[in-house]
């Protein structure tokens, strides 16, 4: 099936196991003035369970699909297809896209192989990343413009949250296929 839209629209986010809770610190007094995000210090991310007190200790209901506490190492394969209606970052209207993506301190990039004056690059590439979980579970997938003189600027770039992908029961083990044509 071909979605329109993003899979994190169409999967809630992949939030079905794993959910995101914000953590903010504590207001010194009840007076204290500021919105949310000054007090923001990260996210919490997990699962709760409530059962009746009945069913507590009948069956182990939590622990099932819970990974083990160590480590665990996965392949990561990033299909880079193509990318539309850039905004341009050249003075001729135009840019000279090309990919960064990025895990933890593990990057790679298509700078090589950048498509020049073009808004609506066709990539075709293709990226692998080994992953430790929960330590690096943050893809970023990132757009730059190639610059000959100066450094090359950021065009755009998204985060996805692998762990969640991994872990839900929507998890991504789609393909595409190895030759394409436009």
């Amino acid at each position: 099936q071909i979605y329109n839209s993003e899979l994190e629209n169409e999967f809630d986010n992949f939030e079905d196991w794993l959910c995101i809770f914000p953590l903010h610190r504590g207001k010194a007094n009840e007076d204290e003035d500021g919105n949310e995000d000054e007090h923001f210090v990260g996210k919490y991310k997990g699962s709760f369970y409530v059962y009746p007190t009945e069913e507590a200790g009948t069956e182990p209901r939590v622990s099932e699909g819970i990974p083990r506490n160590r480590p665990i190492k996965v392949l990561v394969r990033v299909y880079i297809v193509k990318a539309t209606n850039l905004s341009p970052a050249d003075p001729n209207g135009k840019a000279d896209p090309y990919v960064v993506v990025t895990v933890g301190q593990e990057q790679k990039d298509t700078k090589e192989r950048y498509i020049p004056k073009q808004l609506n690059p066709v990539f075709g590439e293709v990226v692998e990343l080994t992953v430790s979980f929960p330590m690096e579970s943050e893809l970023t997938v990132a757009i730059f413009d190639h610059d000959l003189v100066g450094s090359d600027d950021l065009i755009g770039e998204t985060k996805i949250d692998l762990e969640n992908r991994f872990y839900s029961k929507h998890r991504a083990n789609c393909g595409v296929a190895s030759q394409y044509d436009m």
